[in-house]
């Protein structure tokens, strides 16, 4: 098979994120993008991301991303440009130009949506229009986190974008990342009614990647004590949380104080970064940018200390860690929401921010490193829901390949079975 036959043929997957804040939508899609192209070895899967680091995380082969001019979230439906001095609109008709450009030269069998339905600023619109009218359109399945926003708040701003009748008009199916029996996202945000034969609950979407054992990775990083590990995602917004373990470290002082290692995230500012370098003088302290195997550093720990993401806590319910959440304030009440919820299960410790002093933070890790009576076992964590994710996506691969407008006019026939 030449070259051109590969192209004619191949198989072609898109995601969307627009990677307004943090790394959780883009770590979830390349999660979901890494399995597919391993599960489906001839496919191509393109992400489109905001992310300002580019992609970060490996990619394998199969999967690449085009990057996006970068927005930065100050509150909720309100973005603006983060780098580019070209002012909103300008920034707002580069990414629709973008988006609509790669989606008509990449002519994808599946598009699968990341958070926002209709894309910040509905730049996803006109790319959604150009799709609904080909004779060939493709499967469009929306991917949301378990937890969005308070439900209020996210019913008044979809209402507001025409995010309702979007997922009506163009979306084929809902993935939700999480678990029904823990959060009821339909019912929550709006989805339960007309939407609910859309709604796939496929479980929490963690990293599946292999990490080392407690013991290998504490020999390898030479830790004699215990270990505490402070993480914060990307980092955008983690200095505050970490400038006052920091703090209650020092207060502890290097003979009385576990060891400990920051991974600041690659968003945080290098100013920020550097200041926690120099408090770290002296201390049993690391401080580092950004790791690969994430992982199996949060295994290594004795207590990991992190703010309330998605990634994070679910990371941590898979490797069933001791954490101490301290959730972000805002601009949403995801963090606060998820927060409380964990904790209510006994899964993790909590101090929320306006709590935040180094004497509060510095008793809670001595007692956090000594307890032993949380996390307690949840079975209704499901943590393959990357897995499941990929695995229907290869289902709606292969429907696409047999017959084109299979699935779409048979929709209103499998709408009971695609419930689940």
């Amino acid at each position: 098979m030449n070259q051109l036959e590969k192209d004619d043929n191949a198989t072609c997957v898109m995601t969307y994120s627009h990677d307004g804040f943090g790394l959780g939508h883009l770590r979830r899609n390349t999660t979901i993008a890494s399995i597919l192209a391993h599960q489906v070895p001839d496919s191509s899967v393109l992400m489109m991301i905001g992310c300002p680091s580019g992609a970060v995380f490996r990619l394998p082969t199969g999967v690449d991303f085009i990057k996006l001019p970068s927005v930065v979230k100050r509150q909720t439906g309100v973005w603006l440009p983060l780098r580019l001095r070209i002012g909103l609109e300008k920034t707002k008709a580069l990414r629709v130009a973008t988006i609509h450009e790669a989606v008509r030269v990449f002519h994808p069998q599946i598009l699968l949506v990341d958070h926002v339905p209709v894309g910040i600023w509905g730049e996803l619109l006109p790319s959604l229009k150009m799709l609904q009218r080909r004779g060939d359109r493709p499967t469009i399945v929306l991917g949301l986190r378990d937890i969005l926003d308070a439900p209020e708040v996210t019913r008044t701003l979809w209402e507001r974008d025409g995010t309702y009748e979007a997922i009506r008009r163009y979306y084929d199916e809902i993935f939700i990342y999480g678990r029904k029996e823990i959060f009821d996202t339909g019912a929550h945000y709006g989805l339960d009614g007309e939407f609910a034969a859309k709604l796939r609950y496929v479980g929490y979407v963690c990293e599946k990647e292999p990490y080392r054992s407690q013991n290998e990775m504490r020999n390898e990083l030479q830790v004699k004590d215990k270990l505490l590990l402070v993480t914060g995602g990307g980092g955008a917004d983690a200095f505050p949380m970490m400038l006052e373990c920091m703090k209650a470290l020092r207060l502890l002082g290097p003979s009385a104080g576990p060891e400990a290692i920051f991974i600041t995230g690659p968003l945080m500012e290098g100013g920020q970064r550097e200041h926690l370098r120099e408090l770290a003088n002296g201390l049993k302290v690391r401080v580092l940018v950004h790791v690969d195997d994430h992982l199996s550093y949060m295994n290594a720990a004795d207590l990991v200390v992190t703010m309330a993401g998605y990634n994070t806590l679910y990371q941590l319910l898979r490797l069933r860690k001791k954490g101490l959440v301290i959730p972000r304030s805002g601009p949403s009440a995801e963090q606060q929401t998820r927060a409380r919820l964990f904790a209510r299960l006994g899964l993790v410790d909590i101090v929320h921010p306006g709590e935040l002093s180094p004497k509060r933070m510095a008793d809670k890790l001595m007692d956090d490193l000594e307890r032993t009576d949380y996390p307690l076992y949840e079975p209704g964590i499901d943590s393959t829901g990357g897995q499941k994710a990929a695995n229907r996506l290869a289902e709606l691969l292969i429907t696409a390949r047999t017959s084109p407008t299979a699935y779409h006019s048979g929709r209103s026939e499998r709408e009971t079975w695609i419930h689940g």
